[in-house]
């Protein structure tokens, strides 16, 4: 039958396909979204929408709510696991990725005693050291040094690990599920030439280490170079700009974190749907959650509690859905979360309770030297901060 005369959900459903079983699309991975399916293949939402369809039905896909739809493995496999996906990420930028295995092996000597004692293992434990390189179009474009511990992967063979990916490799085989993983970005130019990355001396690069935690445990430690313009769709999952924007309405900074302006005047008022507490304290207090959760609940808003270093880690991975109301309790906490990467653009100060060595600033916030500092230091980054009891309230800007 003429393509042309076939229905448009159809082709596009067959194009879908063939960027799953050329691992275009590779397993685990999460698909693009339904608007931008239909600005790549210039279509409605509700064509896409049947071509996921019947993705689904034939077994190619899984939708999970909130999160969209992700490329199913074989035998049903579904990977429930958010890692930093270099074969997606390349062919984000038209390109066809593949895997070369460059080394495997079981390292038992005292060589990466370093590694060792960075994983908190015995010496002489076993590990394996596993050296990949990723190519888009053929062109050598990430290169990848891996370390995983005998102990935790057992009898892993050479033959398994060709053109796959580890992470939804040893999440099918070792039931590698319940993990977290931490990503550290940096930059620099190459020292030495790389032979694997065709690269000269001199030429730039973005280091990327990833570390794996299971139960706090370090299992997967992963240290890699992405070279060409890879490293804007690392950082950058949609393939834009170099930093992710979540869209983060406010950030306020109260002493008694989510109470009822928090949780319900301030929230309606800017219409978010979302007040994530950074405060460490209170991301590991049960009772301290389930009290801020019942007011957040009255307003509308889900709500999440997370360390000041985890909201660091995670932010940038926000749905575009997400509209993020931040809460801290103190200016420090907010330096903390800009130093680290949060693209922070608005502060409002609420209560800052007095406590001695503290001045009144306004009857509701008083401030120490420390306070001072921090604050100066957000205004002097460019950040829009103000006093501001509750909507409605006169500004008062911040100058000391």
């Amino acid at each position: 039958m003429d393509e042309q005369k076939l229905p448009l959900y159809t082709i596009i459903t067959t194009e879908m396909i063939r960027k799953i079983e050329t691992k275009e699309w590779p397993v685990g991975s999460k698909i693009p979204s339904e608007k931008k399916l239909g600005e790549l293949f210039q279509v409605s939402r509700i064509t896409v929408r049947r071509a996921l369809s019947e993705l689904e039905r034939k077994g190619y896909l899984v939708k999970k709510q909130g999160k969209g739809s992700f490329v199913k493995g074989k035998g049903g496999f579904e990977l429930d696991i958010e890692f930093e996906d270099i074969s997606f990420a390349i062919s984000r930028m038209g390109m066809i990725p593949s895997i070369q295995l460059i080394n495997s092996q079981l390292v038992i000597d005292p060589s990466i005693d370093d590694i060792r004692k960075e994983m908190d293992l015995d010496n002489y434990e076993y590990v394996y050291k596993i050296e990949q390189l990723f190519l888009g179009n053929k062109q050598p474009m990430y290169s990848q040094v891996t370390y995983l511990p005998f102990s935790r992967f057992p009898m892993i063979y050479y033959h398994e690990l060709m053109d796959k990916q580890l992470i939804p490799f040893l999440a099918q085989k070792y039931n590698f599920r319940d993990i977290e993983f931490e990503k550290h970005y940096s930059a620099g130019n190459l020292k030495q030439a790389d032979n694997f990355l065709e690269a000269q001396t001199g030429s730039s690069y973005t280091q990327l280490k990833i570390i794996g935690k299971e139960s706090e445990k370090i299992v997967f430690l992963s240290t890699g170079k992405a070279i060409n313009r890879l490293p804007a769709y690392l950082i950058n999952k949609t393939g834009g700009n170099i930093m992710s924007t979540p869209n983060i309405l406010l950030t306020r900074i109260d002493n008694r974190l989510v109470h009822g302006q928090v949780g319900v005047t301030w929230t309606k008022t800017l219409g978010a749907n979302l007040i994530l507490v950074a405060n460490d304290e209170a991301a590991t207090e049960p009772l301290q959650q389930k009290l801020m959760s019942t007011t957040a609940k009255s307003s509308g808003a889900g709500i999440r509690f997370f360390t000041l270093e985890k909201t660091s880690q995670i932010i940038s991975k926000a749905a575009d859905r997400q509209k993020i109301f931040i809460v801290v309790k103190t200016p420090k906490d907010v330096r903390s979360l800009v130093e680290a990467g949060v693209p922070i653009k608005e502060v409002n100060v609420g209560n800052m309770h007095f406590s001695p060595g503290k001045v009144e600033v306004t009857k509701k916030v008083y401030v120490d030297e420390q306070d001072k500092e921090d604050l100066m230091y957000l205004v002097n980054k460019g950040i829009d901060v103000y006093i501001q009891d509750v909507p409605g309230d006169r500004k008062v800007s911040i100058q000391f």
